[in-house]
């Protein structure tokens, strides 16, 4: 368990489901995966990043994710600057309201 003054330095994984409804535009679709492959492969801040899409099998189901987004960070410093990045805060103003849901979970990384 990590303390208040681990804050700053305890590695952690940021891991986000993004689920998009199967109707959603072609080109709302396209613009969004190709943001979300350069914030992937970009990964400011982090020291590694990847992005894995769903096997298709049941898209429809309202508990299906369609892409899982894997971040790690070397510190809480570095996620909170990641947060404030100028290309991951345009890529949630560009994109969320074309999700049909978001969730994030940030995990320690044992060392």
């Amino acid at each position: 368990m990590s303390t208040d003054a681990d804050r700053g330095t305890a590695t952690l994984r940021h891991v986000v489901h993004i689920r998009l409804e199967p109707s959603l535009d072609d080109a709302r679709r396209e613009a969004l995966e190709a943001d979300l492959h350069r914030l992937v492969d970009e990964h400011p801040h982090a020291v590694t990043g990847t992005l894995h899409r769903d096997l298709g099998r049941r898209p429809e189901a309202s508990v299906s994710a369609t892409w899982m987004v894997v971040l790690d960070f070397g510190s809480m410093d570095d996620f909170e600057a990641y947060l404030a990045h100028p290309l991951h805060r345009d890529f949630l103003a560009d994109h969320q309201p074309a999700m049909a849901y978001i969730s994030a979970i940030q995990v320690p990384l044992d060392v």
